[in-house]
């Protein structure tokens, strides 16, 4: 399929500048062919990794600590009750009110909060893929660079943050309204246009959930680098937007919601010790990102998206400083890579490993490395629902075991907090009446003991329901070796 030809100049369609072939076999296959391939196989990784959550969204199991504790919220919003609780009682919520009336007006028109809130969340991850390709379009214009960017977004996020995909969390929502900010954003900014529209929208998805700050961080910091004075009056807007819009909350729901919003936490670097492990999944497209953008820096696009990776990262770290902060801090900085790899896969025939193998060879590289660091894993949930009636049928026993519990603490009278599984609570029928989050941070934060909150509870008449084996979605083991190799299962002591 080749021939072999003597060193001379091939037109690389990628940047449209000649490239040396150093004697190499010239490839036949059509750059466009090449690209289509690749886009295929990274398609259908995507795919095969969201089997799972979408699959597992079915049933009624907590499939992260938040879910029972968002429907609650939910809940309480689609009645009109209160959302924001006092001070003095052992329930916070810290999250802005925006998804909580949303998902919970949702629920009254489809059905069960919980279920309507994980199947937003399913939209809403696929509607961050598409803005990434938008995203890619609009800084290089590139089809199949924007397409490489979107699905190895999804791909990452549904394997890798899986416990987020198809859950009643507020967080992908959140960031799916950030990411058409983005999109307006750069769009605006091509067009020569005012960007104050595409902040303001920016200003409410925070509303939605307020962790999301790498987008924001990065457009105001690109409109001071690019011109200082013409800034002013976009920064001075966006920020009148948000002190406006806590104006606004602190006037509907009271000052309550200021003290939850600024629940004490407890800070450490300890904690960031801790999480910073899990960045090993997105490392092999952190360096691409900054290898790409280091060769190219002379562009502006690649010092941009070199921004925007470095504030998301920072975003990243300074939330994991935080007590109970967890992966959902990295991923304003999956949906940064997602856009450097676009960028990468799209523009990298300047580069030294191009002008010796070719631009062609390179994507392959970079697309088959990628897939690879996906695939290379021990956690393989879709394959085992796809080759495993035995994994499929545990999610039917533990959806039975928690029907038993919901059932066991219906019939307990009055108040039941339940230790790490609201949604058993919830199922019950029992009233919101204490907080895993809140008790640990009174405690972290020195503002209760132990025994104080012990007392508290007795006081108040809030009977305590723990399973050591709780009923959660996310406990089910899916280690392929475990599976294929029973032996390598540790041995109980």
């Amino acid at each position: 399929m080749s021939i072999v030809a003597p060193k001379m100049l091939s037109i690389d369609k990628t940047c449209g500048r000649p490239v040396q072939t150093h004697g190499r076999p010239i490839d036949k296959f059509p750059v466009e062919a090449r690209d289509a391939f690749y886009v295929a196989i990274l398609a259908a990784a995507a795919i095969y990794f969201l089997i799972f959550p979408v699959w597992r969204a079915q049933f009624l199991l907590e499939i992260w600590p938040t879910e029972g504790w968002n429907a609650y919220y939910q809940d309480a919003a689609g009645a009109g009750r209160k959302i924001y609780p006092g001070a003095g009682e052992l329930i916070v919520n810290n999250y802005p009110p925006l998804s909580f009336y949303a998902i919970g007006y949702l629920g009254k028109l489809f059905g069960d909060n919980l279920f309507v809130g994980r199947t937003v969340s399913i939209i809403a991850l696929l509607c961050v893929a598409i803005e990434i390709f938008c995203a890619i379009r609009l800084l290089v214009g590139s089809i199949s660079g924007a397409a490489v960017g979107a699905l190895w977004y999804a791909a990452i996020m549904a394997h890798n943050l899986t416990t987020y995909i198809g859950t009643n969390d507020p967080q992908i929502a959140g960031e799916a309204i950030m990411g058409l900010a983005l999109v307006w954003y750069l769009a605006r900014r091509k067009a020569r246009k005012p960007v104050e529209p595409a902040l303001l929208l920016m200003v409410v998805a925070g509303f939605w959930k307020h962790n999301m700050i790498g987008i924001p961080l990065t457009a105001i910091a690109w409109l001071v680098i690019q011109d200082r004075r013409a800034a002013v009056r976009p920064i001075l807007v966006s920020g009148a937007a948000v002190c406006a819009g806590l104006l606004l909350c602190t006037f509907i729901f009271g000052r309550e919601f200021l003290e939850n919003l600024f629940t004490p936490r407890e800070y450490a670097w300890g904690h960031v010790v801790g999480k910073i492990g899990h960045l090993q999944w997105s490392a092999l497209a952190l360096l691409i990102c900054v290898t790409w953008a280091w060769g190219h820096r002379k562009m502006e696009v690649a010092r941009f998206v070199a921004l925007y990776v470095a504030m998301s990262m920072l975003a990243c770290i300074l939330q994991w400083l935080g007590d109970n902060v967890f992966l959902n801090a990295e991923f304003d900085l999956i949906i940064a890579l997602a856009v450097g790899i676009g960028l990468a896969f799209s523009r990298n025939g300047s580069t030294q490993l191009a002008n010796r193998v070719g631009a062609g060879l390179v994507r392959g590289l970079l697309t088959i490395s990628l897939i690879a660091r996906l695939v290379i894993s021990d956690r393989q949930e879709s394959a085992f629902v796809l080759i495993s009636p035995e994994f499929r049928a545990s999610f039917y026993a533990r959806q039975k075991d928690a029907l038993e519990d919901s059932a066991r603490i219906a019939s307990i009278p009055g108040l039941v907090f339940c230790i790490d599984n609201k949604m058993l609570c919830r199922h019950a029928g029992k009233p919101f009446s204490a907080d895993d989050f809140r008790i640990g941070q009174m405690i972290a934060t020195g503002q209760a003991t132990a025994s104080e909150i012990s007392a508290l509870l007795r006081q108040r008449r809030i009977s305590v329901f723990a399973e050591v084996d709780s009923p959660r979605a996310g406990q089910i083991d899916p280690s392929i070796v475990r599976f294929w190799w029973p032996a390598t299962a540790q041995q109980p002591q």
